[in-house]
This record gives C-alpha cells, structure tokens and sequence, in this order.
C-alpha cells in the first residue's frame, strides 16, 4: 500500500468459485474520492499475499513477476494522473479509477477502440473532417479524399503483415516495414510514400495533442518524408503560341479543349479552377477567383489569347468538362499540333492487367495506376498540371518571384522554385542574353 498526501492505494482480492481470484485495486483520498475496480489480472487465491498486497514471492507461477511489476506501475500512474487531474481541476467522477485502469492497460470499450487502435482513430478523425476547420476554413473534400487515400494504403499494410496497430507501434521499425511494403508490394515511387508519410505525421501530431500515448519515434530524422526528383514537362511561349494558333475547327471536341488548356495556360490555375471559371469570374480586364483548393483570393489579367477565345465565342466560356476528360484528350490535341519528340519524364499507367506487377493483388486497393518513368513522346506527358508550371517557369525571370506566387499561390519560394521546370540550359541562356543586353545598351 502507498500513501502520498492522504491519496491510499490498495490491492486485494475476493475468492469467487473459480479457481482464479480477480486482484482490485481501490484508491481513496480523504472525502474527495473513494473507489475501486477490478485491475482485470487474476492470480490463484493461495498465492496472494495480502500483506505485501502482491503475488507471493516464493510461489513458481511463472507470471508473479509481471503481475507484481504491473502492479507497482499502476500505483506510480494512478498518484500521477489523480495530482494532475486533480490540481488541473480536472472532472474526477465516480469512474474516474475505472477508466485510469483502462488506459494504463490500454482497453477500451467498442466505441473506444480509437483510443487505443491508430487505424480506428484515424476513422474517426477522417469521419469527423466535415466538421473541423483549418486555418478558419472547413477541410476540402480534397484534403479528406487525400486522407482517405493514406489510411486505404495503411490498411492494406495491416492486412499484408496481419498486425492491428496501436499508437505505441507507430516508431522507426514501422516505418521501415511499411517502406518496404509501398515499395515492393504497392509499388509506390517515394513522392508518393512521401505523401502518405506527410499526412501520416499530421494523424501523430493530432493524436499527442489529444494527449493519447502515439509513440514519439515519429518525430525521429529517419521518420521523414522522401522524395526523388521529377522530370515534370512544361510548355515553352512558342509550344503555346502553336497551341493556340492550330486551327481545330474541324473538331468541336478538339477545339473545346484547346481552348480550356489556353486558359489554364494563361491563369496559372489549377484545374479544379480553370474547368469550373464562370461569366461573374471575369471582371473587366481581370479574372477573379478564390481557388477551391486553398481559398486563396487571386485577381489574374486577362492575357490577349483569353480575349480572343471570349470573342471568337460571342462571350461565352468553353464548356466545361470533366478532369479526366481534359487529361485524355489535351494529349490528343499535343499529339496534333506537334510535339512528338522523345524526352525523359514520367506519366501514369494503369497495372491492372500487368501480369506479375504486384506482388498480391487481393491487397492493393481498387486504383492500380503508377507513375512509370523513361521516354516518351512529349504530348503522352501533358496533363492538367503542366498549364501552372508552364505559367510559372515562362514568367520566371521576367517578373519578381512574389509577383507570381501571389497568382500561382506558392507560400514560400523554396516552394516555387522547386515548382518551376527551368532547365540549366534555359537558365543559361537567360544568362548570355542579359550579358548580350548589357553590352549593347
């Protein structure tokens, strides 16, 4: 029994019919709080000592050591957690014990299981996401869906190595196994891994701020986001030109997409934005926007391929369609207007009827594109994405970094630079026509 400023614990235990006792714990302090509860460890009646309130010393049952350790931790926790609650002005209610024992040796209830299991509170975190905020601002659907994502691969892990993770299990040796399995089994590049990392270390940071016992080895420099370079593509001012100036009047289809692409060209937005512009978006000589992504408020000049699209139109925007629609067959029109040279880059592939591709197929989820890296003709690599960094790398240089980032919604330039696709040579070039510039002036 321990006695710390008026606070007791005591172990004892009551002979039922089995031949196993249950060992209580009650613990009481003055008038303020006097419970007990079942620890829910058992010993044999005779071999409990209810002096030394421990499992006799000089019995052989080969547990006496745990139990009696066990029992010694739990005393240190509950003086802990009861001065804490207690001076934090904390509830103490009448099941203030039952729960303390429950979390010491981490049970739960059904409908508790996310305090304990890291997949079960991720559930509930992402079930809960429509109705948290960030930064002021609901959560995007987008943000939700890329959670949605990281927690189906981290499922998948859990059946291929058949474990349920808890929060202690989340350390340096999970790391490297689930590593190991998104590379070989998954078959993820490491941006990817990156991704699901990223959102990973969010789920143990919000986890520790709900003052649950996530294992700190997530903080580890070896618990890090990896990446590896890409050799993303973008268009030059004269791939554009030549984009805009092909004549697609013998395809309606065609011509819509062109059109589209030349505003998300000449915007810099994401495609979340540039499919869905309406007639109130367009103000004057301007384009104003708050970006769905980010609700970043953007105010963009109309570029004069943008007027003459309004024009050729009566005023009326290209109609809108959808994303993977826009991704097929803008490579179709690149196709068309030329740009067939082969160049290094990376584009997805569907692996589904890749036989052999992954290593168990009953696991990976339902989307089994993957990023294949080599040559290419360059229209296979134009995707909705090249329109902002086309934006951004040909403006690079003329105008101040902020300048951009202010449109592109960059929030640092670390960010930016690593967005924008200027090759040294290019870089170079940019060099020897300012010297040239120089020396004429």
């Amino acid at each position: 029994m321990i006695t710390i400023n008026y606070m007791k614990i005591r172990y004892f235990i009551i002979k039922g019919k089995s031949e196993l006792s249950s060992i209580y714990v009650r613990f009481w302090d003055s008038n303020r709080i006097d419970q007990k509860s079942r620890t829910g460890l058992t010993v044999k009646f005779n071999e409990w000592s209810d002096t030394k309130e421990q499992v006799k010393i000089s019995v052989t049952t080969p547990q006496k050591d745990f139990i009696n350790s066990k029992l010694r931790n739990l005393e240190n926790y509950l003086l802990e957690e009861y001065n804490i609650d207690y001076n934090t002005q904390q509830n103490i209610n009448n099941i203030w014990l039952k729960e303390k024992i429950k979390k010491f040796f981490g049970r739960a209830e059904k409908d508790e299981l996310y305090k304990i299991y890291f997949m079960d509170w991720v559930k509930k975190y992402i079930d809960d996401s429509p109705q948290r905020l960030y930064k002021g601002n609901p959560i995007s659907p987008r943000t939700i869906q890329h959670h949605t994502t990281a927690k189906n691969k981290l499922s998948n892990y859990e059946k291929h190595s058949r474990k349920k993770l808890r929060f202690q299990d989340v350390n340096l040796e999970f790391y490297r196994d689930f590593l190991f399995y998104c590379r070989n089994f998954e078959k993820l590049n490491d941006n990817t891994f990156g991704t699901q990392v990223a959102i990973l270390k969010t789920w143990c940071k919000n986890i520790e701020i709900e003052g649950l016992p996530i294992n700190q080895e997530y903080k580890h420099s070896e618990f890090r986001v990896l990446t590896n370079p890409t050799k993303d593509v973008y268009l030059t001012e004269n791939e554009i030109n030549a984009v805009y100036n092909h004549d697609f009047s013998y395809s309606e289809r065609l011509d819509n997409v062109r059109d589209n692409f030349i505003f998300g060209l000449r915007t810099g937005l994401r495609i979340s934005d540039f499919l869905k512009l309406e007639k109130f978006n367009f103000v004057g000589n301007f384009i104003e926007i708050i970006t769905k992504k980010t609700s970043h408020s953007v105010i963009i000049p109309m570029h004069q391929q943008i007027k003459d699209i309004l024009t050729k139109r009566d005023g009326n925007l290209p109609h809108q369609i959808s994303d993977a629609k826009f991704n097929e067959y803008v490579k179709e029109v690149c196709q068309v207007v030329g740009f067939t040279e082969m160049i290094e880059g990376a584009k997805m592939t569907n692996k589904k009827d890749e036989k052999g591709f992954f290593p168990n197929i009953e696991i990976i989820s339902k989307n089994k594109n993957r990023k294949e890296f080599g040559t290419f003709p360059k229209h296979e690599l134009i995707t909705s994405h090249t329109c902002r960094r086309s934006f951004a790398s040909n403006l690079y240089g003329k105008l101040q970094n902020g300048t951009i980032m202010a449109i592109t919604g960059h929030k640092t330039e670390t960010q930016f630079l690593k967005y924008i696709k200027i090759t040294p040579r290019e870089n170079a070039e940019k060099l020897k026509e300012h010297w040239e510039n120089e020396k004429n002036s």
